[in-house]
């Protein structure tokens, strides 16, 4: 019996665990190996911040991926031993025929002086829970949202919360109390797509209200201040950040690394240097083509890259040639408040830039975006 460990248990490890049994059956046995027992939906992490969701909504648990005969794991991963097809954990060894690599990416909020102390991280589970108590009571004065350092995911979640937030507090009728900044190290909204996706991003904040502030590097957060270079000090009632997104150490002291700590990867068939080791999601270090730049990180891209692999590795196990590769294509749906989403489609192996859109907002994409999350759920669990 051929074995496949996926490390991880977020979007990409579980569209692969689902396509690898459903077609490999009793003749494979997969593995997910996660420190976590539960997978969040972290799409709906905006919404869990503005009480639009709770937490159980949200949230399933990875054991009940045991129920189509998926090996579940709660462990901590320690070592890759790649050469040798051996990965270490906390409760012992797994030997495996296939690896696919899906750790993702770790919050380090402590690179940025104060930011523990003095700021809530709006991609944290915890912390969202915490920002929504801290919205309930909040009636007037200035919340800052500041963008760390890049890449970080999913670059339009931090405008989606600040619709959001816009949503939330004209419902309670007090917007006019509140003013809204969002502080970013890009140049523009969506810096790697067409200027007019930036221009039309730009657009909807100033109608809404919502200061945007670019090109800022992030030094120091205080007690209601955050501090950028040039000397520069933004006050703040309320500060929510994202923190600087690091791949885990286990994968850091590999030789599969570039020297910023993601996972290089044949950007076609997500192979790493070692045959049968795939690495999808936010943990690889794909780059655009031309430009050079880190290629956007989302669930979206998880999805399609773990389709891929899995759909090689079922070649391989069968002794067929595996055939199919990454398109670097997907789509995305940005919640812009009261019912409405922008719908963006995104191919960003384009040459010689990335191919993104980013439509008007509708009712169709956000109900599209709701309908989404309850077909993830069924199908993956």
């Amino acid at each position: 019996m051929k074995k496949t460990l996926i490390l991880g248990g977020g979007i990409g490890g579980i569209v692969a665990a689902n396509a690898l049994k459903k077609h490999m059956g009793a003749s494979m046995q997969v593995t997910v190996v996660d420190r976590e027992t539960n997978h969040y939906f972290a799409s709906s992490f905006p919404l869990l911040m503005i009480g639009e969701k709770n937490p159980s909504t949200i949230t399933r648990e990875l054991k009940q991926l045991r129920r189509k005969k998926i090996e579940v794991l709660n462990s901590e991963v320690t070592k890759l031993d790649l050469p040798g097809h051996r990965v270490t954990t906390n409760q012992g060894d797994l030997y495996y025929d296939h690896l696919v690599i899906s750790l993702g990416v770790e919050y380090h909020p402590e690179a940025v002086s104060g930011f523990s102390e003095f700021a809530l991280n709006a991609y944290d589970l915890k912390d969202v829970i915490k920002i929504n108590n801290r919205l309930n009571n909040f009636s007037s004065g200035q919340i800052v949202l500041f963008i760390s350092s890049a890449p970080y995911k999913c670059p339009p979640a931090p405008y989606e919360i600040m619709f959001l937030l816009d949503q939330f507090f004209r419902s309670r009728r007090f917007r006019h109390k509140v003013k809204l900044t969002i502080v970013t190290p890009d140049y523009s909204p969506e810096p790697l797509a067409p200027p007019k996706v930036g221009q039309r991003v730009r657009k909807m904040l100033k109608e809404k209200g919502i200061e945007l502030i670019t090109e800022a590097k992030v030094l120091k957060v205080e007690k209601n201040v955050l501090i950028l270079d040039h000397g520069t000090k933004i006050h703040a009632d309320l500060l929510l950040g994202i923190a600087p997104h690091w791949t885990p150490e286990v994968l850091r002291d590999t030789d599969l690394v570039d020297s910023r700590g993601f996972v290089k990867v044949n950007p076609f068939t997500l192979e790493t240097r070692y045959p049968s080791v795939y690495a999808i999601g936010d943990a690889n270090a794909i780059r655009l083509p031309v430009m050079g730049a880190y290629a956007p990180k989302a669930g979206v891209f998880a999805h399609a890259q773990a389709d891929v692999v899995a759909r090689n590795i079922i070649l391989s196990s069968r002794g067929l040639k595996p055939k199919y590769q990454y398109k670097g294509k997907g789509m995305c749906i940005m919640n812009t408040g009261f019912g409405r989403a922008c719908y963006s489609s995104v191919h960003y192996y384009k040459k010689p830039r990335p191919f993104i859109t980013l439509l008007r907002p509708t009712t169709l994409a956000y109900w599209a975006k709701v309908a989404f999350e309850k077909y993830w759920f069924i199908r993956s669990f």
